[in-house]
């Protein structure tokens, strides 16, 4: 527990960072434990006129007080919960929660920094989910981040704009905390990253970007992978000029394009964004992002964050020394249900009769491969006993597309790490279906099995939906084990360094010939072969049907 100093709630706090002097507040968190509070951190000057889709820059100082009472703007994205399109350019701020100040005698605690999910293109740090009263009862830091989402964080056009700006917030974020974290009682030597799916996958190519090196310290991707289908852009330039064209730019110059979209309103660019410029193959897809991170090629003057595909620096081995915890859901898949809820017969019947435009982009085959009719029923086969898709195969259909959307990259990503060793690889699989399951409250779904982000329901407090358990529950038990969990590698590196009656079981890292796993459901079990029959399909998959 934090040491417990006397404060009152509302309690105005300042600390000094290297821009000017920021006052918080003091919380009393839903657990009773008080931390403070700063909210709205400017990490970046406000990425506005000239600075649109540009590397982020250091923010500018201050004179007198800053008040971070407040948090700061989302970034400009289509709201999937209220279907519209909100947010502000000016949005490059962080959260800080702390439990405690700098103080004589008490050592710096580690920190947590959350990079949040939503496809590269909706979502933000916000308190409201991802608040800190259960993590902050580890003794850890909480910091989460907003960052440019959509064509304003990863619109690429070579030279004229080189891609990636979103993931590059991220490092300004972390360079940032580097500076500044000891101000609020945190240690700079002892950052963990973490995210989950575009946040998981935003986790996995830090592991990897010559940026990143040397600003965190351990890692967690949850659910998400750099080499996930939807985490990589297939026409990154063709889709920035559909957007041009859409918008009404004849150019085919790349300066004069992102000169154009320079001075698009910012609602009006990623409304076109969402409508316009997703690829001709890629409208089919159940989940479709236009603008997401992309390999780099080299710019005089500016840094490159993935200077190679995820997939060829993965399979060089060429991540860094730092111990890696991932894993996924037991139903990743159910996330299908949010864009078409193929539950409904018919609904379920028109989305089996465009199995082709809906599965094919998924996977990592030429568009026109040869093999390509096989391949897709051969998944047929596997999954669904070469049925239609009905309510007899829709767990195998929810499979499926777990393991395309995530499972797969899961796999290869701890395969690889664990082939060139440097530190600790953890794999883990989430099963707990209780009362905090995050998306199933969030979407309302009745259905069995751990969705897509539900695990994060047990490591956030969130003001939207956190039922009053009993503390013996079930739901409380195994939310106070992820935290340990989670908490004990932030601190360590190893997340059961030592024997935890809470814990009771002794995880054991993944290795190249040891494919070690902890089951995450009512007990903590450590076990090997994580969905074997499965992993050994895709395996022979991609050998057969890739060439």
């Amino acid at each position: 527990m934090p040491p417990q100093i006397p404060i009152s709630p509302d309690e105005f706090v300042t600390v000094r960072v290297e821009q000017g002097s920021l006052r918080g507040r003091t919380i009393i968190s839903k657990t009773g434990l008080a931390y403070f509070s700063f909210k709205g951190v400017p990490y970046a000057k406000p990425p506005l006129g000239p600075l649109r889709f540009k590397d982020a820059v250091p923010p500018e100082s201050w004179e007198g007080h800053r008040d971070a009472l407040v948090e700061g703007s989302i970034c400009t994205q289509l709201n999937l919960e209220v279907k519209d399109f909100i947010g502000s350019e000016d949005c490059l701020y962080l959260n800080v929660y702390t439990p405690i100040l700098p103080m004589r005698g008490f050592e710096l605690l580690p920190v947590m920094v959350w990079f949040h999910g939503g496809g590269f293109a909706s979502g933000s740090g916000t308190p409201g989910l991802y608040g800190p009263d259960y993590l902050i009862t580890e003794n850890v830091i909480l910091v989460t981040v907003n960052y440019r989402l959509g064509p304003f964080g990863f619109l690429y056009l070579g030279e004229a704009a080189p891609g990636n700006a979103g993931l590059k917030d991220q490092v300004q974020a972390l360079r940032w905390l580097q500076k500044n974290i000891a101000a609020f009682g945190g240690d700079p030597t002892k950052v963990t990253i973490f995210g989950e799916s575009a946040g998981g996958a935003s986790v996995h190519m830090h592991m990897f970007s010559p940026m990143s090196k040397g600003l965190f310290h351990r890692a967690i991707a949850q659910s998400g992978a750099a080499v996930n289908p939807w985490a990589a852009q297939t026409e990154p330039a063709e889709t920035t000029r559909r957007l041009a064209r859409a918008l009404g730019c004849a150019s085919k110059d790349p300066h004069d394009i992102v000169h154009f979209l320079r001075g698009v309103d910012h609602l009006a660019l990623v409304r076109a964004a969402n409508k316009e410029a997703v690829p001709e193959r890629d409208r089919g897809r159940l989940v479709k992002f236009a603008f997401v991170p992309t390999p780099e090629h080299p710019v005089e003057g500016v840094e490159m964050f993935l200077p190679a595909s995820p997939m060829q620096l993965m399979k060089e081995g060429r991540h860094h020394a730092v111990p890696f915890m991932t894993g996924i859901t037991s139903r990743e898949g159910l996330l299908t249900l949010a864009f078409k809820d193929y539950r409904d017969q018919e609904v379920g019947a028109a989305l089996d009769a465009a199995w082709e435009q809906n599965v094919l982009p998924e996977l990592r085959l030429p568009a026109d491969g040869p093999k390509n009719a096989q391949a897709l029923e051969a998944l047929r086969r596997f999954y669904m006993a070469g049925q239609p898709l009905s309510e007899a195969t829709r767990d195998g259909y929810v499979d499926m597309f777990s393991d395309i959307q995530f499972g797969e990259g899961v796999d290869l990503a701890v395969k690889h790490l664990a082939k060139t060793p440097k530190a600790p690889v953890y794999l883990y699989y989430f099963m707990v279906d209780d009362q905090l399951n995050f998306l199933k409250l969030a979407w309302k779904l009745n259905e069995h099995g751990a969705c897509h982000a539900d695990e994060n329901g047990y490591l956030f407090y969130t003001n939207r939906w956190d039922p009053d358990l009993p503390p013996n529950s079930t739901a409380v038990l195994a939310r106070r084990r992820m935290l340990r969990l989670w908490a004990n590698f932030a601190r360590t590196g190893n997340p059961t360094p030592n024997d935890d009656s809470l814990l009771g079981a002794h995880w054991k890292p993944y290795t190249e010939h040891e494919h070690n796993y902890l089951e995450i459901g009512a007990e903590l079990r450590p076990k090997m072969e994580l969905n074997a029959d499965r992993v050994a399909f895709w395996e022979e998959f991609y050998k057969k049907y890739s060439s």
